[in-house]
């Protein structure tokens, strides 16, 4: 489900075809936006500029960005010319929002193929222009000059959609070119993944393979008073730390529902607590839950399925299990289990008898 907002543009907005769990019209002060959307989960935000008052300073972008995920939302802009300059531009992208855009197409295209860094990072450089909008609302983005103004809107929209695709086809970016990078992603509730990213940094650290361990929205980690571990609550600070860690040989994140897990991670393992209870509330909230599985990395945590009955598991389920994990002693510094599940990620790790 998603969330809106809408002043000025109320005509662009009138015309998504997407599924809306709140939608608030006018304009309003930052801080009070956003206060209606306290304790709201949603997956995507379209934010009219214009329903923020003093939309212009700068300011009130940053404060934006400390408040919601960037990553997740779209700014609808207007044809203020101050908003369209290359100054504005470049804050939204500094503040970490990649996805803006001024017609009704490009929030359709935006919301299924966002942005990275990447597509917009000429914005910081180039001398870029922009074109005016028709009567209609619907107008070029960023353009170079040598054109007209038609011809430029749609070579720019076009250059876009042609960028977004040669990412998606070619892989995400990774700040660690030369590290592994895992996400871990409960499937059922309660599946363990905070416990499990703990554990698997402590054991790597422990055999001389330096990790971290990154939490998405959460803070449960910072109980544990290990200064492996941290909490991000969006993609600015997902980045910021990940430049601290110039030093990582393994990062692990709890995704907790991150959407962009796949712009950062090398693998991303589904956690399955296999009990009934749990298995039925998770199909009971989506019914294809074990479908969309079905060629995922499914790891069997806290798991009473004994090895004898796993192939009935994967039978019945058709699911491949990538790993059963037991449930597991949190205090055990050297478990067996969880390094026979890190060789199998791939990192060399030898069982230390005396330790178990």
């Amino acid at each position: 489900m998603n969330v809106v907002t809408s002043n000025e543009n109320k005509a662009i907005i009138d015309r998504l075809e997407i599924d809306i769990i709140k939608r608030i019209d006018g304009q309003f002060d930052i801080n009070e936006l956003l206060s209606k959307f306290v304790n709201l989960y949603f997956n995507k935000m379209i934010i009219d500029i214009t329903s923020i008052k003093d939309y212009e300073n700068p300011q009130v972008i940053a404060t934006l960005a400390q408040s919601v995920d960037p990553s997740r939302v779209i700014v609808l802009l207007n044809n203020n010319p101050v908003v369209n300059s290359n100054d504005y531009l470049a804050n939204l992208i500094n503040n970490g929002f990649y996805n803006f855009t001024r017609n009704f197409e490009g929030i359709n295209f935006l919301y299924n193929n966002p942005n990275t860094f990447e597509n917009v990072q000429h914005l910081l450089t180039n001398n870029v222009q922009t074109a005016p909008s028709n009567n209609n609302g619907v107008n070029a983005g960023p353009v170079n000059n040598g054109m007209n103004n038609n011809q430029q809107g749609f070579n720019a929209q076009e250059q876009m959609q042609n960028e977004n695709q040669e990412v998606s086809q070619g892989g995400a970016p990774r700040i660690f070119s030369n590290r592994m990078i895992i996400g871990l992603q409960n499937v059922t509730n309660h599946a363990g993944a905070s416990t499990l990213v703990r554990m698997m940094v402590r054991q790597l650290n422990s055999h001389g393979i330096k990790a971290y361990g990154i939490e998405m929205f959460r803070q449960d980690l910072m109980y544990y008073r290990d200064p492996h571990l941290v909490a991000c609550m969006n993609r600015n600070d997902i980045e910021r730390e990940l430049r601290k860690m110039e030093d990582a040989n393994a990062v692990i994140f709890d995704l907790n529902d991150f959407g962009e897990a796949d712009k950062y991670c090398d693998k991303v393992m589904y956690l399955i607590e296999p009990s009934f209870i749990r298995l039925t509330k998770a199909l009971k909230r989506n019914a294809n839950t074990l479908v969309e599985l079905k060629d995922a990395n499914v790891v069997l945590n806290m798991s009473f399925v004994n090895n004898q009955e796993l192939p009935d598991f994967e039978y019945e389920t058709k699911l491949t299990i990538f790993d059963n994990i037991p449930p597991l002693n949190d205090r055990n510094e050297n478990s067996i289990e969880i390094n026979n599940f890190l060789r199998k990620l791939g990192y060399n790790i030898v069982d230390n008898i005396n330790n178990q």
